[in-house]
């Protein structure tokens, strides 16, 4: 996966990963400040671009105690934290391109005082969640400090982590709810255990572990969504085909998480992609102001969600893509799947006509002030539940 797209969420301190990040950060900011005087030595697991770890060492009073490692597969998000920790003037934080999975990442770095393993849990199987912490042991210091996430989604695995954490020798020392995310902070209380190494923590199964609801075969389609080396209309066809249906919230990082979106997360998405792995295709963002009728939402969506329009139909704000191919400017609706694309025609809205207006440096936030403008909320309040309960029939 391209997992700079996915940490785009973390820059709107509103989002699910935004409020999960302060918690987690109000977390680590506690076990620094527990921690005795002297070295501070932390690890992060699957660090990603370190936005937890160098966003508290950046102000903390400790900063000068603590030597950290981070440990991220993704070599662009390696870079990404690497330039962080070196404008917050953090010497001793480094970020190292390897697999968290291994403990042989964490020569030389172990045992830890603080360790991080934020974003994990939800991305492996159950059995390996259990694995990693009977294994933690070896990465802990005396007393060390374990921070963790999970989302709560079904199946909620949550509590069997917490029992988990017990099981292992790690007392609870707090616990709560950034939803949909719970967020554990626990401490070791029996000894630890020296560093083997070759020792295989988890596998690292992305968003399938997340997705039990949808057919191995609607997975393998979607798998571009998460393969830097897909070309450009593998990716398109992954975008169209995720399931039609608005998330619980209306963010990037919700559609992954729950294999639906809208017009609006979806194009985001796919805008978001294109920028990072086709600068060339130069993408952006356009919002459409348009007539939704009854006929052309039973087109699109399905019985069940056309059914909740007042018969004169509704003001509605669609958005698309524009992108650059073979010199010219062509649309891009990725919203609903359809014929295969070719890579090279438009993907012409599928809302049909309207008044377009090209999206800036806040799409969201120009996507909000346009629906106060031009639509009824009260005349979109069934339409909006109904996305939320059903797929188009395209999904």
């Amino acid at each position: 996966m391209d997992w700079r797209a996915w940490h785009a969420g973390y820059e709107n301190p509103d989002s699910e990963l935004g409020r999960r990040l302060a918690l987690v950060q109000a977390q680590l900011r506690d076990a620094l400040d527990r921690a005795p005087p002297g070295p501070i030595r932390a690890i992060s697991v699957c660090a990603g671009q370190g936005h937890d770890i160098i966003g508290v060492l950046a102000e903390h009073p400790r900063r000068a105690d603590v030597s950290a490692r981070l440990v991220e597969l993704d070599e662009q998000n390696v870079l990404l934290a690497q330039g962080a920790a070196r404008a917050a003037g953090l010497d001793a934080v480094e970020a190292v391109a390897a697999d968290a999975s291994m403990t042989d990442a964490y020569v030389g770095a172990v045992p830890a005082d603080v360790v991080l393993i934020c974003g994990v849990f939800g991305n492996i199987a159950a059995a390996d969640i259990a694995n990693t912490i009977e294994q933690l042991g070896q990465l802990c210091a005396a007393q060390a400090t374990v921070i963790w996430t999970r989302h709560r989604r079904p199946p909620d695995l949550v509590p069997d982590i917490r029992q988990a954490f017990e099981h292992a020798g790690f007392s609870e020392v707090a616990f709560a709810d950034a939803p949909p995310f719970g967020v554990g902070v626990n401490r070791l209380h029996v000894a630890p255990r020296p560093l083997q190494l070759g020792v295989k923590l988890f596998d690292f199964i992305g968003y399938e572990a997340l997705w039990p609801h949808l057919s191995a075969s609607k997975r393998a389609e979607l798998g571009a969504l998460f393969r830097s080396d897909c070309s450009l209309v593998e990716l398109v066809e992954a975008v169209r085909a995720l399931p039609y249906g608005l998330p619980s919230e209306n963010t990037v990082e919700s559609m992954l998480l729950e294999a639906r979106g809208t017009s609006a997360t979806k194009n985001l998405f796919l805008a978001q992609v294109l920028a990072q792995r086709f600068p060339q295709t130069e993408p952006a963002l356009v919002h459409r102001v348009y007539q939704l009728d009854r006929t052309l939402a039973l087109e699109l969506f399905g019985q069940a969600i056309a059914e909740t329009l007042p018969s004169e139909g509704l003001i509605d704000v669609h958005r698309y893509v524009t992108v650059t191919l073979e010199g010219r400017r062509v649309s891009l609706d990725a919203t609903v799947t359809g014929p295969h694309w070719d890579g090279r025609s438009p993907l012409p809205p599928v809302c049909g006509p309207g008044r377009d207006f090209p999206a800036s440096s806040d799409p969201d936030a120009e996507l909000e002030a346009l629906e106060r403008k031009h639509c009824d909320a009260a005349a979109r309040k069934p339409f909006l539940a109904a996305q939320r309960d059903a797929s188009a029939r395209f999904a």
